[in-house]
């Protein structure tokens, strides 16, 4: 059965948001967890090196495509669990992630709501720990089904178990390569839990009567229009590096040599500096653009493919922004997107 819907030569830069990168060897899009296995077992029988793709809005494919079996993670389904004051909500890994946002918030559902507007699906919320204006899903996850590769057979991982970091989890390392997620349980507030420390959320609703959690959705969503290309348009991974994360020591040194640096309390001790302010106030990056390729004009973190650009033009103006930063702070940038082949 399996082989019979298996694809060979399947484009896949129109299944990214980048829209850049060259073919699957092999392809084939999963609805369910059986089909999942079915899909490990054709890659087994074949000797084909398997890579699950999601959404694709946070990878970079190879401009010669990936050899072996991709997989397409489309395993879908929304269950919701009252717990008393509390709502546990399950997700298929391929729901897309803003509509289940939008869904649990016209529900009075609170916890995700800083959360809209990200694109891709909720298989990649743990995998990277997703967060944005205050809150990541670490905060909000209480386990994540997955199907184990080694062993044949689907776990629970607790939150401990995940490893959650900042923009990292057991999932992007060597020892949880072996898992593929397949649902991602959330547990989500009736009572109202506003998070709105964020610089751009102050802002915008200052000291007045406290938002609602749609005003809140809303307000994230137009926040983010400023910041982020509309992918209709402009190809894009998003925020294509890491915020850095430095010792206290050497963010002092650094806000020395530059005395508006901003940063902020993180994991560890250590201080959470934004990146995008380096590259727009120190190094003026801003839109720039080489040939096809650029950061958005909106937001420097953001590289944009203006159209036909290729992963290898992609690759070289990234590294050279890394080297720019090096050069100026001494800072070591390490990328948000995963890199495909």
């Amino acid at each position: 059965m399996t082989e019979s819907i298996v694809q060979k030569n399947i484009p896949l830069a129109p299944l990214t948001t980048f829209n850049v990168g060259g073919p699957a060897e092999h392809f084939i899009e999963v609805q369910d967890e059986e089909m999942l296995v079915e899909a490990f077992a054709f890659a087994k029988r074949e000797g084909l090196a398997i890579t699950v793709l999601g959404g694709g809005s946070n990878v970079l494919i190879a401009d010669d495509g990936i050899q072996g079996l991709v997989i397409k993670n489309s395993i879908g389904g929304i269950t919701y669990t009252e717990k008393d004051s509390e709502v546990e909500v399950t997700a298929g890994a391929g729901v897309v992630w803003d509509e289940l946002v939008e869904d649990v918030v016209v529900r009075g559902l609170w916890g995700i709501e800083n959360l809209s507007a990200i694109p891709g699906t909720v298989g990649a919320t743990p995998v990277q720990n997703v967060g944005a204006y205050g809150v990541e899903v670490a905060e909000l996850i209480t386990g994540v089904r997955v199907y184990d590769a080694h062993e044949k057979t689907f776990t629970t991982l607790s939150p401990r178990e995940c490893a959650f970091g900042y923009r990292d989890s057991i999932f992007k390392h060597t020892q949880g390569i072996r898992y593929v997620v397949t649902k991602v349980h959330y547990t989500l507030s009736k009572s109202p839990v506003p998070k709105l420390e964020y610089k751009d959320l102050q802002s915008t609703f200052g000291e007045g009567d406290a938002p609602t959690l749609m005003e809140i959705r809303d307000a994230v969503i137009a926040i983010r229009k400023k910041k982020f290309p509309p992918l209709a348009e402009v190809g894009t991974a998003g925020s294509f590096f890491k915020n850095p994360l430095l010792s206290q020591e050497d963010f002092d040194a650094l806000k020395e040599k530059y005395p508006a640096l901003p940063g902020f309390p993180a994991e560890r001790g250590t201080v959470k500096v934004p990146l995008g302010w380096i590259l727009e106030h120190v190094l003026c990056v801003r839109g720039v653009r080489e040939g096809a390729v650029g950061t958005y004009k909106g937001q420097a973190l953001v590289l944009v493919n203006h159209g036909g650009a290729t992963s290898t033009e992609v690759d070289a103006f990234a590294n050279m922004i890394e080297k720019k930063v090096f050069d100026a702070t001494g800072i070591v940038v390490e990328r948000e997107v995963q890199m495909k082949s």
